[in-house]
């Protein structure tokens, strides 16, 4: 199965004031920063060119312009270039991928631009913030800054900065899959830049519709038209940042498509160019994306390689980590290597519960709801100003509004329906498959320990008994032994038996034969016998369980009593085993100093324990004060474990 992350990865988008056109020249730009007539109104207006136009090209310029411009704005008491300044540096540390500055930065202007009324500079501020919450995956937060972006320019009017607000709303609902909205907005957006003359919003929505082909049944050949026409544009603006988005997608379709000849030097071609820009986000989507390919063309070890270049560069972002964590899984397993696909299993599964929200739509669709509904209360606020007429239109138009939504909810409430199932069968194979991999883990164990049992017993052990029986006759052959050496022999014998015994101790522990032959009951009872603080009690039925599951109890109640003495200091332990028809649990209780569960780190020996039971789909209880420990385990027995 593969991990098609293609709609996941973010795409960067493109704000809402317009890059210079193709014809300014940068070098005479700064040239104009130079001469000693130019005023200092002049010279803010030249820095806020700078700093905005190198934000998509060089974001330490863009920075550096940015400051000096900030400066003097300040200095000339020009309020609203100093929220201008404020609103470029913010873009440009999100550009540069340190988002914590950027909020920073935006904070600052945000205040400014709704004290001045400056709608335009509210609007880019919030799609800045959306932005920024959309590479975070906080997609609820994302589309409502969105959202107001969209209503301060559609209070004013402003269908041209709206093209691209509408893109990013649609590029937002196609990342987490609700590619029904995500077309409207894309399709709205589209109409508006044709509209209007917009390259930049038309090479936004191309690159979208371009991905969502990849999801939405749309022809092959129709992606890659969008995807070519997105980069024609780029170049024809001179858009470099865009043009690298463009070509990333045209790689995934083919990607997709399993045509990897032509996807990997398309993928090779984007990091090459990424690495060019310096925007570590677009190294990274590229990055991931080879990786992918190198995967699927049985490239493992490259594969592997190119996740952890990857992930050096950037592993705070959600989805690039899941793609990544995934591929280094697979890589691994179809190497052999068990222990590093299941470590990279694990930074996949903690990474997808990270993130993971069952309320999620629900949120966002009721976001949009507010939005749409406040809409409709500002022009009902206008018609009731005019004439009695307008009145009993508007109240039509909220009735029709009412049973719309009343129609959308259900469908709504459909689609959540389709949506949960979707995911309980994708956590059923998530499931089922960490099942089999542990299976395999405990497969090993379990026929290591045997073989290594098997040997300690019958190989050094019968060597060991055989010194023994040699060195009884060595004494009597020898000649007369002096009392000291007598001792010696005397001692040495000792030691001999010593060793027999701790290696028969060590064998016994690797894997009880009593196990084997007689089961739990037999071989629990000699282990607690064994320890003095130990006491076993068994109730229920004796019949034998499965082998596998036999040797997963004996070892959680050997590592749990163990764990009891070293680390509890317990000086009683009480172990409980009951066998039901339907049911087997166990309960290891002592009497030792505990620990604090909320404070707590999970060592490796109880995580191992809790990663056994869980893979036979058993359920792990702890309960821990200052007076001792008690440790239960739940296993539900199927009608065939009965059986065997």
């Amino acid at each position: 199965m593969k991990f098609h992350y293609t709609a996941k990865i973010l795409r960067l988008c493109l704000l809402l004031i317009p890059l210079m056109g193709i014809g300014q020249n940068l070098d005479s730009l700064e040239q104009a920063l130079k001469k000693q007539d130019i005023t200092a109104s002049e010279k803010i207006k030249l820095y806020d060119d700078l700093s905005w136009f190198y934000n998509s090209v060089d974001v330490k310029r863009s920075l550096t312009f940015g400051k000096k411009g900030l400066e003097l704005a300040k200095k000339n008491g020009d309020k609203k270039m100093e929220a201008t300044f404020y609103r470029n540096m913010g873009v440009a540390y999100f550009m540069g991928s340190v988002y914590d500055t950027a909020t920073i930065y935006l904070d600052k202007a945000k205040p400014i631009a709704l004290q001045l009324n400056d709608y335009r500079m509210q609007a880019s501020i919030y799609n800045t913030y959306a932005n920024i919450y959309r590479v975070q995956s906080a997609y609820d937060k994302a589309i409502e800054n969105y959202l107001n972006a969209a209503q301060v320019l559609e209070t004013n009017k402003d269908l041209h900065k709206l093209t691209l607000v509408y893109s990013n709303i649609g590029g937002t609902y196609q990342i987490i899959h609700n590619y029904e909205q995500a077309l409207f907005y894309l399709k709205k957006a589209e109409k508006l830049a044709i509209q209007n003359g917009d390259d930049e919003g038309l090479v936004s929505v191309y690159i979208s519709l371009s991905d969502i082909g990849l999801y939405n049944d749309i022809p092959k050949e129709e992606s890659i038209s969008y995807a070519q026409r997105a980069i024609e544009l780029c170049r024809k603006i001179g858009n470099k940042f865009s043009e690298n988005k463009a070509l990333q997608t045209l790689a995934k379709i083919y990607y997709h498509h399993d045509d990897y000849d032509k996807a990997e030097p398309l993928a090779l071609q984007s990091v090459s160019q990424a690495k060019k820009l310096g925007f570590p986000r677009l190294i990274a989507e590229g990055l991931s994306l080879v990786t992918s390919i190198y995967l699927y063309q049985g490239r493992y070890t490259e594969s592997i390689a190119i996740a952890r270049e990857t992930l050096k560069i950037d592993s705070t972002d959600t989805n690039i980590s899941i793609s990544v964590y995934s591929n280094l899984a697979q890589a691994y397993a179809y190497l052999g290597n068990p222990d590093s696909t299941q470590t990279y299993l694990n930074h996949y599964r903690v990474t997808v519960d990270k993130f993971a929200n069952q309320s999620y739509q629900s949120s966002l669709s009721a976001m949009e709801v507010k939005y749409e509904t406040e809409k409709k209360e500002l022009k009902i606020t206008a018609l009731e100003k005019q004439r009695q007429l307008y009145i009993w239109l508007g109240i039509a138009g909220t009735v029709i509004l009412l049973i719309a939504l009343a129609f959308a909810f259900i469908r709504y409430r459909l689609a959540v329906s389709r949506r949960k199932l979707a995911e309980k069968e994708k956590q059923q194979l998530e499931q089922e498959r960490q099942l089999v991999a542990v299976q395999a883990t405990l497969d090993g164990e379990a026929a290591e320990r045997s073989r290594l049992a098997k040997d300690l017993h019958d190989g050094l052990g019968g060597m060991l008994s055989a010194v023994k029986l040699n060195l009884p006759q060595l004494k009597g052959d020898a000649a007369v032994l002096e009392t000291i050496d007598v001792n010696r022999f005397q001692k040495a014998l000792g030691m001999l038996d010593d060793s027999i015994q701790e290696l028969r101790r060590v064998a016994h522990h690797m894997m009880p034969e009593s196990l084997l032959r007689y089961g739990l009951k037999i071989s629990l009872s000699d282990f607690c016998d064994a320890i003095p603080a130990a006491d076993f009690h068994y109730f229920g039925d004796e019949a034998r369980l499965p082998e596998k599951l036999e040797i997963m109890v004996y070892r959680c109640i050997h590592e749990l009593v163990n764990n009891a003495l070293k680390h509890a200091e317990a000086s009683h332990i009480n172990v409980q085993l009951i066998q039901e028809d339907d049911r087997l649990s166990f309960t290891v209780q002592d009497n030792g100093k505990g620990f604090d569960q909320h404070t707590a780190t999970e060592g490796m020996g109880l995580h191992n324990i809790r990663q056994r039971v869980e893979a036979f789909k058993g359920q792990l209880n702890i309960y821990s004060t200052p007076k001792g420990t008690e440790v239960h385990v739940e296993l539900e027995l199927t009608q065939t474990e009965q059986d065997d």
